[in-house]
């Protein structure tokens, strides 16, 4: 199975997103930047900032379906909020400092049940409006566990909430279009009311004899 969390006793099954910024010959790597203590361009600190910055809001098309939000815990190794740091596994966003051929940054965000098409899509189409809009990358990296950053705003619960703050973002629809954004807006709208008709075992374990 592709489910993000089969088992409430394991770890989900992830779906981690390596990128890198190339020049079109292919030997240059624009996230890269010798001179900085953790390797990091001036391009590469924009285009993490877009990502967190827009993560809130285009969750979604990270975390599509219902069963999405049950490995999204904290103490899973899932992330659960917008958060950075340097070959840190509880963040959402990994920086992976090295060569100029190894630099790269790991969103893991995703899980195994994502469209892979639509979620590589939604982050580079962030990063870029980082790129595009300058941002700053104001937060400090997080050392240690993401999951005590008291600070940093919990990521969306479920699918529901999820869709709500998609609907809500002019972001997403300059940087994905807006009929497409208000038709996924509406499939996971009824992805919601599906799972709100269900009964489920969890139900019938729970009630069926006791009530």
């Amino acid at each position: 199975t592709f489910m993000a969390k089969w088992n409430n006793k394991l770890p989900g099954c992830s779906g981690h997103m390596h990128q890198s910024l190339w020049n079109p010959a292919g030997d240059k790597n624009f996230f890269y930047d010798e001179k900085d203590p953790m390797k990091m361009s001036a391009t590469y600190k924009s285009y993490l900032a877009g990502i967190l910055k827009l993560m809130p809001e285009v969750l979604p098309f990270y975390a599509p379906t219902i069963n999405s939000y049950k490995r999204l815990v904290d103490g899973y190794w899932a992330p659960t909020k917008a958060t950075w740091g340097v070959d840190n596994r509880t963040v959402a966003c990994r920086v992976i400092p090295g060569s100029s051929k190894s630099t790269r940054l790991e969103v893991r965000i995703p899980g195994s049940d994502v469209n892979p098409y639509l979620s590589i899509a939604t982050a580079i189409a962030c990063g870029l409006y980082g790129i595009e809009k300058g941002l700053k990358l104001d937060s400090a990296p997080v050392v240690g566990s993401a999951y005590k950053e008291s600070t940093v705003e919990r990521l969306p619960r479920n699918l529901m909430l999820a869709t709500e703050r998609l609907a809500a973002s002019t972001a997403a629809r300059e940087i994905l279009g807006e009929s497409f954004v208000n038709h996924f807006v509406k499939t996971r709208e009824w992805e919601w009311r599906q799972y709100q008709d269900a009964v489920t075992s969890w139900e019938l374990e729970r009630y069926f004899e006791i009530i």
